[in-house]
Formats: structure tokens, C-alpha cells, sequence
């Protein structure tokens, strides 16, 4: 298939234009000025530096009125200002990196045109019921059934905003990774629904930074403003008094408050790259083989800390990171445990978890892994298990010439090893061969028995290891985001410890706590992104038309 097959190639080459090129980490955030003081890593002797508000700035250079103030630029934020400007808001746009960002490619919803014209029904219910059960009854469950409920409409608009642009979106193919079209009839533990679309461009890639394109030209269409290179420092106003801007900090080092009669919407994405949050909030997440987020060193928590600062509460829930088993080396090899459900084994050479290609499961496992090192293993009769694991889409990969022309291209890479051994495949491992023979034993017993009597993986994700050559993929974690942040209620405005909403602040994207807990849920393939477009969609319209998201529907 095209867009399979020509991945690896577009990650390559992809540096040739601005979103495209943030969107794959090939920028990064202006650099602060040598004697600039970064507010946002201060700390006293007392805590943490979200513990410890800073003095206020008072040296502003210059002030600047708007209906809404948003601060950040990726797909939230640029949603945001495209609904505010089209309701007619005077919307100004803060970004600290040189440009708008969007990364990824799956974007979720339920409900829209395109998912009806493939004949996919959703239950907003249930796809709310996964998601909040997940994470074990600790989030916000209205907050969620919001995005299940609201995003079809939304992205209905999106399509026609796309097919005005040149664009098109369309459901999900499955190759992308996420979407995992053949799961949406297993067991709910391991269900994937079909929420996801893509936006595809003439070169028929589909990548977000096609949506990014999209909305960044109609914000500006329709008089949004950006200010590129310009850092969010501290919300003007507090909890008790309300939020009525932002001061920020300029390319030319100066400050420059920026008021917002309406609201001030954070978009300032997760807490990846801070690595004191993440000391604190989600130490396991630090064992991941690379922090993939892109641009690197953006997401370090701006908004959390200036809301907190502000009087704001942190969220009810844990973070959720999105850790998926992939580096962008190995990205396009789709006999890798992104992919495939192969038996894995640490470095003791024991199976260590459910060896689904189901991100939590067994990205988690792995960084909790003696030595935080694992593979997949897998023999000869890889097409057999591709067919029997992917019924309804191994085309995608077999048929398209994918498997094949990716498996020469990593034959002798670090990302296969190959030997006509067992014995030689441990050794190349470096994992004990006696430990390694025995748990191939046992996982081969339990494929033939028909039944995973340690880990509980359905039938059809089970293989044997048992036909020469016998090869292993590394199982590699990936960072992408922490979401993190602060306390919300439905209507998506930031609020206190005592659950009271702040007037004049709202929190969307990953910044926008209550809507994951514990880690990412897989069950909506694109919910991250779905929820940053259909958030900063409708809490954009809400402010501009004066009103709040709940009261809008």
C-alpha cells in the first residue's frame, strides 16, 4: 500500500517544511536568551517549582487587548483559534516554538459522516464506558462522554474544512499501527474501536500536520493572530479574581501582557520534557528508550505551572503516558511488536507479559524489566501468524510488498537478529539459553493447547516458536506524551482544589487534566488528538459566542 510503503521514506525526508518537520522532531523551541531567568524551572528549598509562584513581571513592554488569548499552537490550540476567529473573536495565538506543531496520525471520534458512509455504528456510551473504566473510574466521566458525544459533529465540519483546503479525511486503514481494524470484536479488555480518521493530502500521506495546515490557514483566514517565538510566563489574575491574560515573554527578550476580555484558553501540551515533573508525577515513563515528542523540549508543563501558580488545581487524575513500542528507525518494520503479538522476553530470557501489540501492556511491562531490555521472538512462519493475527488487514502489509521489501531492508540491522538456532539466537541476545529453551517450551504447549494459561492473550494472537531461521525485533518504548495537567470540569474551565471554576480560564489538549488516568487508553485509536481538535473546536465557539461548551450542544 502507498502510504505504508513510502513511510520510512517520508520520515527521512520530511525536514523540508515547517509542520511537517515539527511534526517528526526536526525542530526544536527557540532557545532562551543567555541572562534570560526561566520562571518555569524555579524551585526554592521549600518544594517543587509548581509549589513555588514566582514574583509577579511588572517590566512589561507592551500591552495588547483581544477577545481570547490562546497560548500554544499545536492541534488544540490552532482548533481553538479557527472556532473563535470564525464566531467572530479577536484572537491572538502564543507559541514559543517557530511555528505551529502537529505530529501524528490518527485522529478519534465517534460518530462522524465518514465513519457511517463505512458503515461503522459507535456507542458513545461505550466508547466513554472503555475509556473511563480504564482509568479506573478517575476521570471526569461528562468530560469524556463530551468527546464521544460531540466529536462526530465536529469532525463533519473538519471534513468539509479539509475537502475547502484539498485535503480529504477519511477512516483509518489500520497502517498506521493504532488503528487495529480486526480488534473491535475481542474481549473488552483488549476492544479497539474504529474511531480513528486521517486527513490525506494530494501525495496521499496521511499525517496531522495536514490538519495542522487546515486549521492554521483558516484561524488566519479569519483574523487569528500568531506570535511565534513567544513563551507564556504567568496568567494575569487569580483563582479568586479571574484570569484576564497572559505575560509573555518576546523573541527579543522583553515582556508584553497580552489581555483577553473573553478568556484565556491554555494549549500547552504535556509534561514530557520536564524532567522534575516527570521525577515526580511518572518516574517509570523516564525508562523509555527515547523521548520522541516533537519539537524536542517544548512540552515541559508551561500552562500546568502558570495555572497552579494562579490558583489552580492540579488534576484528579495520575498522568497517562503514551509510550508506544517503536523508534522512528524501526518505525516502518511491521514485523515488530508495534505491530505483531510475538512472544517477548526480558534479559533472563522469561516471558514477561501479554505480548500484544497493545501499547500499555507491553511497553509498561517492558520498562519494569530487570535491565529494562526485552524482545520479540518469532520463526520462520511469520506470514501465517500475520494472517491469523490480522484476518481482515494483512493485505495491507503482505499483499501491498510492505513485509517484504521491510525485511530485507533490516536483515542485519539492529533491529533483527536471525539464526538457525534457538542457541544462536540467545547468544546473539544475550540472554541464558537454558531459560530461553524453556520458555519457548511452555509458550509453544500453550499455543497448541489453544489457550494462554499465564498471560490470558486471546487465541488468535498466539504463535509458535518452533520452524528455523528464528528471528528477534528489539522492544523498543518511545516516549510521545505525558498528559498532565490541570483540574477541569465538563465545560472544560479550569478550577480549584475545592472544584470551583476559575473565571476566564480553560485547559485544552494535554494540558487538560480529568480525561486519562494511569496510562493512555488504546481502546479509541486517536483520542489524544481527538479530543485537543474537538475540545479547542468547542470551547473556541463557546468563548467567542460568550457562553460555555455544556450549553452549546
Amino acid at each position: 500500500m502507498e502510504t505504508a510503503m513510502n513511510r520510512r521514506d517520508f520520515l527521512k525526508g520530511a525536514a523540508a517544511s515547517g509542520l511537517t518537520a515539527a511534526a517528526l522532531g526536526l525542530s526544536a523551541c527557540a532557545p532562551q536568551k543567555a541572562g534570560d531567568t526561566d520562571k518555569l524551572a524555579q524551585t526554592s528549598q521549600t518544594g517543587f517549582a509548581w509549589n513555588n509562584a514566582p514574583e509577579p513581571i511588572t517590566d512589561i513592554a507592551n500591552t495588547y487587548d483581544y477577545d481570547i488569548v490562546i497560548v500554544g499552537a499545536g492541534v488544540a490550540g490552532l482548533a481553538a483559534a479557527e472556532a473563535a476567529a470564525r464566531n467572530g473573536a479577536k484572537t491572538v495565538v502564543i507559541e514559543k516554538s517557530p511555528q505551529a506543531n502537529a505530529r501524528g496520525v490518527d485522529v478519534g471520534n465517534v460518530g462522524s459522516r465518514v465513519q457511517k458512509e463505512a458503515g461503522i455504528e459507535i456507542d458513545p456510551h461505550e466508547a466513554t464506558r472503555l475509556l473511563h473504566q480504564w482509568g479506573q473510574q478517575v476521570p471526569n466521566y461528562d468530560l469524556i462522554y463530551t468527546w464521544a458525544s460531540r466529536s462526530g459533529a465536529v469532525f463533519d465540519y473538519l471534513e468539509e474544512l479539509a475537502a475547502a483546503n484539498g485535503y480529504k479525511m477519511i477512516q483509518a486503514d489500520g497502517s498506521s499501527g493504532t488503528a487495529k481494524l480486526d480488534w473491535k470484536d475481542l474481549p473488552e479488555r483488549y476492544r479497539v474501536l474504529q474511531t480513528a480518521v486521517s486527513f490525506v493530502g494530494d501525495d496521499g500521506i496521511s499525517d496531522n500536520t495536514n490538519l495542522g495546515r487546515i486549521l492554521q490557514a483558516s484561524a488566519t483566514d479569519n483574523g487569528t493572530e500568531f506570535v511565534f517565538n513567544a513563551k507564556g510566563e504567568q496568567l494575569v489574575g487569580d483563582a479568586a479574581s479571574g484570569i484576564t491574560g497572559v505575560v509573555v515573554s518576546l523573541e527579543d527578550g522583553s515582556y508584553a501582557q497580552y489581555n483577553a476580555s473573553k478568556g484565556v484558553i491554555l494549549a500547552t501540551g504535556d509534561i514530557g520534557s520536564n524532567d522534575e515533573m516527570m521525577q515526580e508525577f511518572s518516574p517509570l515513563s523516564l525508562r523509555a528508550d527515547v523521548n520522541a515528542y516533537t519539537p524536542q523540549g517544548c512540552n515541559t508543563g508551561d500552562g500546568l505551572l502558570m495555572g497552579v501558580w494562579a490558583g489552580a488545581a492540579l488534576s484528579n487524575c495520575a498522568p497517562a503516558p503514551m509510550i508506544h513500542q517503536f523508534a522512528y528507525d524501526n518505525y516502518n518494520f511491521p514485523l515488530t511488536s508495534f505491530y505483531m503479538s510475538w512472544l517477548s522476553v526480558d534479559r533472563r530470557g522469561k516471558r514477561y507479559a501479554a505480548d500484544l501489540p497493545y501499547e500499555p501492556y507491553l511497553t509498561n511491562a517492558r520498562m519494569a524489566t530487570p535491565g529494562n531490555v526485552a524482545w520479540s521472538i518469532f520463526d520462520a512462519d511469520y506470514v501465517d501468524y500475520v494472517k491469523r493475527q490480522m484476518p481482515e488487514t494483512y493485505g495491507t502489509i503482505i499483499d501491498s510488498g510492505w513485509l517484504e521489501h521491510s525485511f530485507e531492508e533490516y536483515r542485519g540491522s539492529e533491529f533483527l537478529f536471525e539464526a538457525d538456532t534457538l542457541e544462536g539466537l540467545a547468544e546473539q541476545l544475550g540472554v541464558p539459553v537454558d531459560a530461553l529453551a524453556e520458555t519457548v517450551d511452555r509458550y509453544n504447549g500453550m499455543f497448541e493447547a489453544g489457550a494462554d494459561a499465564d498471560f490470558g492473550v486471546p487465541e488468535q494472537f498466539l504463535t509458535q516458536v518452533k520452524t528455523p531461521p528464528f528471528y528477534a525485533t528489539p522492544n523498543l518504548c518511545s516516549r510521545l506524551v505525558v498528559p498532565y495537567g490541570l483540574h477541569v470540569n465538563e465545560d472544560s474551565q479550569v478550577c480549584t482544589a475545592e472544584d470551583e471554576p476559575i473565571e476566564g480560564l480553560f485547559a485544552i489538549g494535554n494540558v487538560q487534566g480529568d480525561f486519562f488516568a494511569f496510562t493512555y487508553p488504546v481502546h479509541c485509536p486517536g483520542v489524544s488528538h481527538g479530543r485537543c481538535v474537538t475540545f479547542g473546536q468547542l470551547v473556541g465557539e463557546a468563548l467567542a459566542k460568550d457562553t460555555v461548551i455544556s450549553q452549546t450542544a
